[in-house]
């Protein structure tokens, strides 16, 4: 084992403080955090299940004829609001059987409590998996406000939609980690490589540090964005994540989907992600590329990002801050890729402690043997 280096404990309380990572929901319990409540055979069957497990035994499986429908929590406030008062952008890993693939389908979330606090709903869709497999999604809920911490009761409500008969699994709620986060395109100076090639009704320019696409609608390609490292990146990771801000826009709806390009092939994935088309409007866009080729090596001959916007209309966007979201290493306390001496001193540094924190690698609520045990057994992982 490598030496434990106690220069390190200095600057871990810092570390700590900006990598909170917790599950909200693992749907464990039978009655899936007050969800099971809304079973309607016909209209709505949630129950729980074994496929699309990510985290613990069990996940939730969602059943409908499409349309819109609601999933209303329990309102046990201690359940969502300490979490959601650490971070308002969750991730939820969702999960499509074979043969229950639709053309469409999304998720709007809302928080409801007490008069004088309400019903507040995210007016912006989230793209569900429309095909059969694993991926996660991010809820980017920073635009609907938190109530007081102590009132009294506290829901988290998921608005499912789909074109047709659709059938959702559901598990790990959990909290967006920014420590996890790999940084490839800034946009300081120049577009970094992306351009349109001979493409019409699209451009594309660098303004003020980022990546402005102004386009008609259709179907539109962003090809060739490199960046040093982004073999590398991409290798160790799950979901492309970006900023995007709507500067101008006659579009009702709008959608993004990435490839990766190298030596492998174009890797195109799957899962289509919905962004924003009201104007003044900034979200946080994920993109899971599961699945698709990639490079074999960190320094192959080339690798290049390519994302696609698809609108009804006009639609002018801000794009920045591309970066990948590091894939979890189990033990991995500080989401650096690699199991070593500074989680497992997270670990002990936390010891027993209750509280929201990343050193609680199986999210049991507490710092304890178990967690120090998983370190330990996954020493040297990634690295």
């Amino acid at each position: 084992m490598k030496r434990v280096h106690l220069w390190f404990v200095a600057g871990l309380s810092a570390l700590l403080t900006c990598a909170p990572a917790q599950i909200i929901y693992s749907f464990e319990s039978e009655d899936l955090h007050g969800y099971a409540d809304d079973n309607a055979p016909g209209f709505l069957e949630v129950f729980q299940a074994t496929t699309g497990v990510t985290h613990g035994n069990y996940s939730m499986g969602v059943r409908w004829p499409g349309g819109f429908r609601w999933l209303l929590g329990n309102g046990v406030r201690d359940e969502t609001l300490p979490y959601l008062r650490i971070s308002r952008k969750l991730l939820l890993d969702i999960t499509v059987p074979a043969g229950r693939e639709v053309e469409w389908a999304n998720m709007i979330v809302a928080f409801n409590g007490p008069p004088g606090y309400g019903w507040n709903q995210n007016s912006i869709p989230v793209g569900l998996p429309r095909v059969a497999g694993t991926r996660t999604i991010l809820l980017d809920l920073e635009s609907l406000p938190l109530p007081a911490p102590d009132v009294e009761w506290f829901q988290l409500n998921l608005g499912i939609n789909a074109g047709s008969a659709h059938e959702i699994y559901l598990d790990s709620l959990r909290l967006y980690r920014p420590a996890c986060e790999m940084v490839a395109f800034t946009f300081d100076s120049d577009l970094q490589g992306f351009n349109i090639g001979d493409q019409s009704e699209i451009s594309l320019e660098w303004f003020n540090g980022k990546m402005r696409v102004s386009k008609e609608g259709g179907f539109r390609w962003l090809f060739g964005g490199t960046a040093p490292g982004l073999a590398a990146m991409v290798r160790r990771g799950d979901l492309v994540v970006f900023d995007v801000t709507v500067v101008a826009s006659a579009s009702q709806w709008a959608n993004a989907m990435v490839a990766i390009s190298s030596p492998a092939g174009w890797g195109q994935s799957d899962y289509v992600a919905e962004i924003p088309t009201v104007v003044g409007t900034t979200r946080t866009v994920a993109l899971d590329y599961r699945g698709v080729a990639l490079p074999d090596s960190d320094n192959p001959e080339y690798c290049t990002l390519n994302i696609a916007f698809n609108s009804q209309g006009y639609l002018v966007l801000d794009v920045d801050n591309i970066r990948i979201y590091r894939r979890a290493v189990e033990g991995d306390v500080n989401c650096d890729g690699c199991v070593n001496d500074s989680d497992l001193l997270a670990v002990l540094f936390e010891f027993g402690n209750t509280a929201i924190t990343p050193a609680d690698v199986n999210s049991d609520g507490v710092v304890n043997d178990s967690d120090l045990l998983t370190v330990l057994f996954n020493f040297g992982s990634g690295c």
